[in-house]
């Protein structure tokens, strides 16, 4: 059985109890990696790190997550955010998909269980697309080896 590379997850969020908490639950899976930040200016500092999910909460002093959201996607276009709001706002959950944020979870109630499922679903979303690249690259490079070993045969047998 090969071991798997942990999953780099960064968590935004000015309240340290609240990232603690989900460093804790998150972390019982040692698949995961997390790093975290209590501001935006933070977090944009540390991009070079290269998460594949940036767990990024709306309400923050200074740059708040939607500003943040789009400096992220400004610098890496391919890396996933979930946003984490306090109240169910229709019209941000729109303005923020619009800006390129993969999902959205409230904090209250079962936040923390929707989250891993958001998560989680991130990622094997993300593995089967390597898989299907991989796949891709398989079979150019078959087809390459083919047509090869064929213009050969066709030159020995001319």
């Amino acid at each position: 059985m090969s071991a798997r590379k942990p999953k780099h997850i960064f968590i935004v969020d000015d309240n340290e109890i609240y990232s603690m908490m989900l460093d804790y639950i998150l972390s019982k899976d040692s698949i995961y990696k997390f790093v975290s930040f209590r501001s935006g200016i933070e977090c944009l500092k540390n991009l070079y790190l290269n998460p594949e999910i940036i767990i990024l909460d709306y309400e923050m002093p200074g740059l708040n997550g939607y500003e943040t959201l789009l400096e992220i996607k400004k610098k890496n276009p391919n890396i996933h955010v979930v946003i984490l709001t306090s109240h169910e706002d229709e019209e941000l959950k729109a303005k923020l998909l619009e800006a390129g944020a993969d999902d959205h979870v409230l904090k209250q109630g079962h936040g923390e269980t929707k989250l891993i499922e958001k998560v989680e679903n991130i990622l094997k979303k993300e593995a089967t697309s390597s898989a299907d690249q991989a796949g891709m690259k398989n079979k150019v490079l078959y087809f390459i080896v083919a047509a090869i070993l064929l213009a050969i045969g066709i030159y020995y047998y001319t």
